[in-house]
């Protein structure tokens, strides 16, 4: 007889497959093998009646159901957890402090906090959002417990890279620069985070290194404020390719730019003795950084 259920463990393993990127690595995570991974998917499409996973010589990726099962079964499993920790024991209480790079907010953020609010109601949750640097130093003073930002050369704080994202020259749709994107006098526009922010000198260096000038036509602290002025046309600006999926106004305009590399994304803080709280966090940061680089970019209205 057919079940009429979907079984956590099979769900488990399912997420481990989503990602890991793969049989083989989803085998490694949940220590099978990877033929009894792939019977405990052949078992959920013949639950589901869809397959859930298109594979090639080079990746295995979601289909619609499987991307359908993925948002349930996360929500299955984190209510699972939630479950058995407050039948075991007393609530969770205390207060976390979470130091988070000020290009995670307006993606990541709110997904976090709606699984951390459900997982750890009694637990109060204190965010510092800035630049690396600045959240870093808080750390090493004992301000933080945990931070999630840019790694960069010359950091003294150990950190666990857990995403890489490629960064882009993005302009506004209204920039009325051709392709390069170089104004009358042959400089780059320059819209951009403040001095101390790697995006800056990262994109500082390349441009001199190819013997451009800058010319920095507006700062502001937050992406937030450089998204709007280069949907405004002011210029140019190295960001992240998330803006891109965010924003309808923006554009890629990196013909004929130096190639820009992909920005290391850490977790700061991590101990053994963080405890239950601290750990669940960070893996709905992780979560929340895979489901943000699988978004499509926006589409212009």
């Amino acid at each position: 007889m057919q079940p009429d259920d979907l079984d956590l463990e099979d769900l488990k393993i399912f997420l481990a497959v989503v990602d890991g990127g793969g049989f083989t690595a989803a085998a490694r995570r949940v220590g099978r093998t990877q033929s009894a991974v792939s019977l405990r998917v052949r078992k959920l499409e013949g639950l589901i009646g869809r397959p859930l996973f298109t594979r090639n010589a080079h990746s295995t990726i979601p289909t619609p159901a499987g991307e359908m099962l993925e948002g349930h079964a996360r929500d299955l499993l984190d209510r699972s957890r939630s479950a058995l920790r407050r039948l075991r024991g007393p609530e969770t209480a205390g207060t976390v402090r979470l130091g988070l790079g000020e290009v995670f907010v307006p993606d990541c953020l709110p997904r976090v906090l709606a699984r951390f609010r459900h997982a750890y109601p009694g637990v109060t949750l204190e965010v510092q959002v800035g630049l690396a640097a600045d959240l870093l130093t808080r750390l090493e003073a004992g301000g933080l417990d945990l931070v999630l930002a840019n790694r960069e050369d010359g950091q003294t704080v150990p950190g666990r890279v857990v995403w890489r994202e490629p960064l882009c020259w993005i302009a506004g749709r209204a920039y009325p620069h051709a392709m390069p994107p170089f104004a009358a006098d042959g400089a780059l526009e320059f819209v951009t985070l403040p001095p101390q922010c790697c995006y800056r000198r990262i994109a500082c260096t390349l441009l001199r290194a190819a013997g451009r000038q800058v010319r920095i036509v507006y700062s502001c602290s937050t992406v937030a404020g450089v998204e709007a002025a280069l949907e405004a046309g002011w210029g140019v600006a190295v960001l992240g390719r998330s803006s891109l999926q965010r924003c309808r106004g923006l554009r890629d305009v990196g013909a004929g730019l130096p190639p820009l590399p992909s920005c290391e994304i850490a977790i700061f803080g991590e101990r053994h003795d963080n405890g239950p709280a601290l750990g669940e966090l960070v893996r709905f940061m992780e979560d929340a950084l895979r489901d943000q680089a699988a978004r499509p970019l926006a589409v212009p209205a």
